[in-house]
């Protein structure tokens, strides 16, 4: 399954094209968000996801990035939840079930409703290399606008 291919099963295709009932919370030309009744981790729980397909958060454009996090923070206000946790997954090793980029608005009701988060750090892991990647190169393409104009991932690979 790849992003120009997302095969007939793909969930969230065939929420977008109409195929399956569900309770929407939001609807635009770029994404859709919906209650998710699926596995429901709290009252509230919904998903947001581009109406294209999009395996990954790297396979978003800059547009629908933009929208979905517009978006989820409306909705999330909307919920009048004081906490809630925003979740995305990448890749089966993170979680990721469904391979169409989502992100989750989980309302944080109470101890026992909402996402359960076990804070267990790993301490004296070396962040040397990793560290040097993130802040020269994402500083120096945000200062100078390299970041922002750069095609996405898609963009870059179906070209």
């Amino acid at each position: 399954m790849t992003v120009t291919d997302p095969g007939p099963a793909c969930l969230f295709c065939r929420v977008a094209a109409g195929e399956l009932p569900v309770q929407l919370v939001a609807d635009t030309p770029r994404i859709i968000g919906v209650l998710n009744t699926l596995e429901p981790f709290s009252r509230g729980h919904c998903v947001f996801f581009p109406r294209r397909h999009a395996v990954s958060l790297l396979e978003m454009d800059e547009a629908e990035l933009r929208e979905i996090l517009v978006t989820v923070r409306e909705v999330a206000a909307r919920t009048g939840a004081e906490n809630y946790n925003l979740l995305q997954n990448n890749g089966s090793l993170a979680g990721q079930t469904v391979f169409h980029a989502h992100l989750h608005l989980i309302p944080k009701w109470s101890e026992d409703e909402g996402l359960v988060y076990r804070r267990e750090p790993k301490h004296g892991l070396d962040h040397g290399e990793i560290i040097e990647r993130l802040v020269i190169t994402v500083a120096s393409e945000i200062e100078s606008g390299e970041l922002r104009d750069r095609p996405s991932r898609h963009d870059r690979t179906t070209q």
